[in-house]
């Protein structure tokens, strides 16, 4: 009897800070398995799909920032052994770049916009494009607006540059040819970082839609 082959389920990895792990406004807990975008965005896309979430709070695109316990939350140095450890990927989404706009840091967008082409695009295309069984599509998301709340580490400077991160991050998509998600209706609760509930359902709702699209337009 000839064991018909497993289809392989399409493969997205979420690489972000606290809002891709799920931080929820205020208390800082975590939002359960019904209200997290990536848990709700593996239900709509179905058992055909596996989300990888890899959040991690204060997760930066680039900036050393050590954290207890010892480690550092520079999200490109850990970036290569997670796609690596979870190759094959069909998609790679990255929502980074509020961490970067603490005042600590003094960041501006075109800054980490440039970090996110060099360490992240072209060093997924180019540099671990040898290891990998193929090359996943990249989801660029425009994290949300920072509004003035209960985090010190942000300032005035820091809610205007994150004004600009739907145009900025849309000409990084649109120039590596990645698929762009804007952060448009996605709201921080009362802290003014952290997305509130009704916005992790909108960004998974953003999220399967570009997919959708793309898969029709293949």
């Amino acid at each position: 009897m000839m064991i018909k082959e497993k289809k392989m389920k399409t493969r997205i990895l979420c690489y972000g800070d606290s809002n891709t792990w799920g931080a929820i406004p205020i208390t800082r807990k975590r939002y359960d398995e019904s209200s997290r975008y990536t848990k709700i965005l593996q239900n709509i896309l179905g058992e055909d799909f596996e989300i990888i979430e890899e959040g991690l709070p204060s997760r930066t695109v680039d900036k050393d920032d050590i954290k207890f316990p010892k480690g550092n939350r520079n999200g490109s140095l850990f970036f290569g052994q997670c796609i690596l450890s979870h190759d094959p990927l069909d998609y790679v989404l990255i929502m980074l770049g509020t961490n970067d706009l603490k005042t600590k840091f003094n960041s501006n967008l075109e800054d980490i916009s440039r970090s996110l082409q060099e360490k992240y695009i072209d060093y997924l295309k180019k540099d671990l494009y040898p290891l990998l069984n193929s090359v996943p599509q990249i989801i660029i998301v425009a994290p949300s607006e920072i509004r003035g709340g209960l985090f010190d580490d942000f300032d005035s400077s820091s809610e205007e540059k994150s004004k600009r991160f739907n145009s900025i991050y849309r000409q990084l998509a649109i120039k590596n040819d990645c698929i762009f998600i804007d952060n448009q209706n996605l709201i921080a609760g009362e802290d003014g970082v952290y997305l509130s509930k009704e916005s992790h359902q909108k960004l998974a709702e953003k999220i399967f839609s570009a997919i959708n699209k793309e898969n029709i337009n293949k």
